[in-house]
């Protein structure tokens, strides 16, 4: 994964599909869009980025097995953060539940997942410093 421009706080800033069936994702949104895929292996899974000409513009990944039929296929989308830790806090202390905690994305940065108090989901992200420009 390439260096990303640093998100403004409170925009969102990525976009992330989460399939079953990725083959059949991949094909379907680059025959339709025009994007391309380039396929990451992370060691325990695949990380497809998709591309919009030169741009990374959204992920994928498979569905944890144990996940098939509890998670439904969905677009997660990221909100830029300054500090994940302050925001997951803050967030809990609101009335948000836990989906994800806190949790390192390789080198790139921290990301949180919570479901707000009327039942949506969103994903929080902070990018380290020598990922984000």
């Amino acid at each position: 994964m390439s260096t990303q421009n640093k998100p403004n706080p409170g925009e969102f800033c990525w976009n992330e599909l989460m399939t079953p069936d990725t083959k059949k994702a991949q094909a379907f949104y680059t025959s339709l869009l025009g994007w391309t895929a380039q396929d990451h292996d992370m060691g325990d899974m695949t990380y497809t980025m998709f591309m919009n000409g030169d741009k990374s513009i959204a992920g994928m990944l498979q569905t944890p097995k144990d996940k098939i039929g509890h998670v439904p296929p969905h677009w997660m989308s990221y909100i830029g953060v300054d500090d994940i830790e302050k925001t997951f806090e803050k967030a809990k202390s609101l009335g948000a539940s836990v989906i994800m905690p806190v949790t390192k994305a390789g080198d790139m940065g921290r990301f949180i997942v919570i479901q707000d108090p009327t039942g949506a989901h969103i994903a929080f992200w902070q990018c380290n410093e020598s990922s984000c420009k």
